[in-house]
């Protein structure tokens, strides 16, 4: 009796082992959409994004923003996988106001994303942007890096007045 036992108990150990094995394991990693240009897909794509992105995405540096329409993050959670809701202050130029926005940015795929807004506590439809060509994001991130000098240099300039 006690042989049957332990037959038993090894083969349901062995075989809730072999299940266990079979199940794929959920990743808790967090998504987070590339940092780069991002535009619409459709027509053309690929000029539009050398031409000019329509949206941006700088996590690293708290930032998000297209055309005329610049946002600081200050805070970003998960409410889901493949969900991020963004708490930021966004400076439009047209209007010169700035205002304070809930983002959501939901994943489609890899290079993909939907961002859409909540306002009043409503989610407002939302837009659909694909991540630009690796060209274009070059392009991007030395056109970025030479703006960010200048102004680097153009403060220090205007430091160096104001000591005068």
């Amino acid at each position: 009796m006690l042989h049957l036992f332990l037959l038993v108990a090894l083969t349901l150990g062995t075989s809730a082992a072999a299940y266990a094995q079979g199940v794929p394991k959920v990743s808790t990693q967090k998504w987070r959409p590339k940092d780069g240009i991002y535009v619409v897909p459709g027509p053309n794509f690929a000029t539009r994004c050398g031409d000019q992105a329509e949206a941006y995405v700088e996590l690293a540096e708290n930032s998000i923003g297209g055309n005329e329409y610049g946002c600081t993050i200050h805070k970003m959670t998960d409410p889901a996988p493949g969900l991020m809701k963004l708490e930021a202050t966004c400076d439009d130029a047209q209007t010169e106001k700035s205002k304070k926005e809930l983002i959501l940015l939901k994943r489609i795929d890899d290079s993909t994303f939907l961002w859409s807004h909540i306002v009043r506590g409503a989610n407002k439809d939302g837009v659909k942007f694909a991540y630009c060509p690796e060209d274009a994001q070059q392009t991007y991130r030395e056109t970025e890096a030479r703006s960010k000098a200048e102004a680097e240099q153009n403060a220090a300039a205007e430091k160096s007045r104001q000591k005068q």
